[in-house]
């Protein structure tokens, strides 16, 4: 949890309620995906490019050097179009369509850079489609211009749905953005169909069908339109460089105009100036997609029935990778290039997690590279002061790394570092005299000062994935060390955790040393690791308390002031070990529901039943699309000690005659495995297709809950289910179910989720209207 960026990095600023502020239910117009933000955000880039455009809840193109805005029909009306989509349903090329008196007027737009390489100029394509839906003959108008900001009506200096820029740290890895600042008097010009700001490139037009140009889009008296060169004492909100186009089109007919955009404006003797003045839309939006399909097949495939969960899927990979930047040799996972362009090791475990569960071994490696930089003089792993959680946290995603590639170089060259990370934790221990981490100020997430409880369960993960390495080293004495730390922690913890959790109701607190503060690391009981058992009491008493405190569906945050999307996936994880089948989809649809058309997710910042606005927690959020890949993919296939667990939670819509689930290239820590489910009525066909190189006890096979099985045949011998699971042998290569739905189950799927909240949201909108509050 970040807040405040622009202003320091560390700051918390306090948000305005918007309990009452909602919008008419007509927000979601028919005919259009649903978007549940209602000012959402994007973003256009490349692999590992260090910067990343916004696309404004307009529609709009915010960069470094300005916004290119957009207008339409004979009075230059603004564009405003909510709802987007993305090409293939997943691509970063952003697509939008709406129509007024008979024109369709479509936007297309994408980024890349000259040579594809992350470290060239970024440079955003726009293309835009009109059509004439009428059978008469139309003249359609539109029209672009540039200014360097919206209105800012916030406490950040930029408008809403914007990030400050410039911004320069002092090191690689705090917040940053490249940008220009504004001139007040800067020089115009417009040179053939370019747009000059200062003697730099800024927008590159169309020169086809242009009607008028002018520098600004009206004059004070209504005089002609002036596009003479010179300084112009313009608002950083005034649009420049104006260019109108008259479109004469008959019936049926279209036509096409083509827009380059640079991130940052270019010196006129621009090594790339020429490319950017003459590459064609098309040619190089095919080898954008080109690239991004390439990327996408390398990896963990998940096909169900529902194209929202597998677009979902798929775009929140193409979410990270354009939030990691690659600056020289180093790669540096951020977790959006809007206000979180900026590495924490906690987000970054978690989203080089995703990588190896997705097979991107590589892409997992070059995160991690650059942690060492993060170890401290003392030895502890620090990205922000007080943030004692990295100390595990880089300890466990080290553990992960080997767990899942076997590379014994990386885990010895890590190991000396892992070492002296321990011998911090020991001697800052003993200074305790709880022997716990000690108490410290965060800044962040559980929002106390004092022993933190998930610091502590952090240590004890992180000492998990240490002491496998150690014995993957064959160091029997570290191994031996590492192993006696756990124990001594866990005890000590079980006893802090004791003196709170037993006296309220078997919740554990964020903090060690009382009550209050926000649930987060608290929620890690049993998961990534099982530092306790799924059905221990506090596991349930934790849970039980942080889903009391449900809105929308999710988690809440800030005692109930805020939604907060990805922190209810770790509820939804611990769910899959309890084997809480039917809680974890209606958590994995709520979570599903809670995103864009460009399915994007959030971080906080929302009032449940309120406004659908985040502020200024901009969208996409990069751990959000981690958090969930890894629920995805453990729905489906994860490891619990030595067994390979299939299907910990299906959906009723992905069994259905007819449909077809498909698992591909999944990575396990035994080795891969392909899954294929073939449905037919009160018949499902499964085949397995697994390489290991270490074979898992059994593959367990969980029973959806909402079906009655029959008979289950798997390799012609008959097995039976108990408790739910079904225990098969390793080599296990085709299983056949016979089962139906359950007469009285409930069914779920994403378009029920959607169908449900806005039902229940028009029914809270009218007592909203009655009341001046939703509730």
């Amino acid at each position: 949890m970040r807040k405040g960026f622009f202003k320091s990095i560390l700051g918390m600023v306090i948000v305005v309620s918007a309990y009452g502020q909602m919008w008419p239910p007509e927000l979601d117009a028919p005919g259009e995906p649903f978007s549940y933000f209602s000012q959402p955000t994007d973003v256009l880039g490349i692999k590992d490019g260090p910067e990343g455009t916004l696309v404004t809840p307009e529609g709009y193109f915010y960069t470094g050097s300005g916004e290119l805005m957009f207008f339409y029909s004979g009075m230059m009306k603004p564009v405003n179009q909510r709802t987007k989509s993305l090409l293939n349903g997943y691509a970063p090329i952003i697509t939008y369509t709406f129509t007024e008196e008979g024109i369709e007027y479509t936007v297309e737009a994408f980024a890349t850079s000259p040579n594809g390489k992350p470290e060239s100029p970024l440079i955003n394509f726009i293309q835009v489609k009109i059509r004439n839906t009428t059978d008469e003959s139309r003249t359609a108008w539109w029209g672009t211009g540039v200014r360097y900001q919206n209105n800012a009506n916030t406490d950040w200096e930029v408008g809403d749905g914007r990030f400050g820029r410039p911004w320069k740290p002092d090191i690689l890895g705090p917040y940053q953005q490249a940008g220009e600042s504004f001139n007040p008097n800067a020089h115009y010009e417009f040179k053939g169909s370019t747009f000059y700001r200062d003697g730099k490139l800024l927008y590159v037009y169309d020169p086809d069908w242009v009607y008028e140009q002018s520098i600004t889009l009206r004059m004070g008296y209504n005089e002609a339109p002036d596009m003479n060169p010179g300084n112009r004492p313009v608002l950083p909100t005034t649009p420049v460089g104006i260019v109108k186009y008259r479109l004469s089109l008959d019936p049926g007919e279209s036509l096409e105009l083509d827009f380059r955009f640079p991130y940052l404006s270019m010196e006129s003797d621009a090594q790339n100036l020429d490319w950017v003045l003459n590459a064609k839309h098309a040619k190089i939006r095919r080898k954008v997609l080109k690239g991004w399909d390439q990327i996408i097949e390398d990896g963990l495939q998940i096909k169900t029935a529902e194209a929202k969960v597998n677009e979902t899927f798929k775009a929140s990979l193409v979410y990270d990778l354009i939030a990691r930047d690659k600056v020289g040799d180093q790669s540096v996972q951020k977790v959006n290039e809007f206000q979180y362009d900026a590495f924490w090791l906690r987000d970054a475990a978690f989203i080089a997690n995703m990588y190896l569960i997705s097979g991107y071994d590589d892409y997992a490696r070059e995160v991690l590279d650059f942690f060492p930089q993060w170890q401290q003089e003392d030895g502890n792993f620090v990205s922000h002061g007080g943030q004692y959680d990295g100390f595990g946290q880089v300890l466990w995603i080290y553990g992960q790394y080997y767990r899942y590639t076997r590379d014994e170089q990386f885990a010895g060259r890590v190991f000396p570092s892992i070492l002296e990370a321990v011998d911090w934790f020991d001697q800052v221990r003993s200074t305790d005299e709880y022997r716990l981490i000690p108490p410290t100020t965060p800044g962040d997430n559980e929002q106390i000062t004092g022993r933190v409880t998930g610091h502590n369960l952090w240590a004890l993960h992180g000492l998990i994935g240490a002491a496998e390495i150690a014995a993957a080293l064959g160091d029997s004495k570290a191994h031996a060390r590492l192993k006696a730390l756990y124990t001594d922690h866990k005890e000590n913890t079980d006893i802090a955790i004791a003196r709170l959790a037993d006296a309220n109701a078997n919740y554990v607190p964020p903090g060690l040393d009382g009550p209050g503060g926000q649930d987060w690391g608290n929620l890690l009981l049993s998961f990534p690791e099982q530092i306790y058992p799924p059905d221990h009491p506090y596991v349930t008493g934790t849970l039980d308390r942080a889903r009391s405190k449900y809105q929308e569906g999710l988690m809440t945050y800030d005692d109930g002031r805020y939604l907060h999307h990805y922190l209810t996936i770790r509820n939804t994880q611990t769910a899959l070990l309890r084997n809480e089948q039917e809680q974890a989809l209606q958590e994995f649809y709520a979570v599903l529901l809670h995103t864009s058309s460009t399915h994007a997710g959030f971080e906080f910042s929302i009032p449940p039943w309120g406004s659908r606005d985040f502020g200024m927690n901009l969208s996409p959020h990069g751990w959000f699309a981690a958090e969930f890949r890894t629920l995805l993919r453990n729905m489906l296939i994860r490891e619990e000690a030595e067994d390979l667990v299939l299907f910990s939670c299906l959906s009723p819509e992905w069994l259905q005659p007819g449909t077809e689930l498909k698992v591909e290239d999944a990575t396990s820590s035994f080795g891969s495995s392909n899954i294929f489910i073939k449905n037919e009525m009160q018949l499902s066909n499964i085949r397995l297709k697994n390489k290991f190189h270490t074979n898992p006890k059994n593959i367990s096979l969980m029973i959806p809950f909402f079906m009655e099985v029959s008979s289950i045949v798997a390799d012609g011998d008959i097995y039976l289910a108990e408790g739910g699971v079904v225990k098969l042998p390793h080599d296990t290569k085709s299983i056949t179910i016979s089962w139906k739905p359950k007469p009285k189950a409930r069914h779920y799927s994403y378009y029920l989720a959607v169908e449900n909240y806005k039902a229940e949201y028009r029914q809270r909108y009218q007592k909203y209207l009655q009341t001046g509050s939703p509730f």
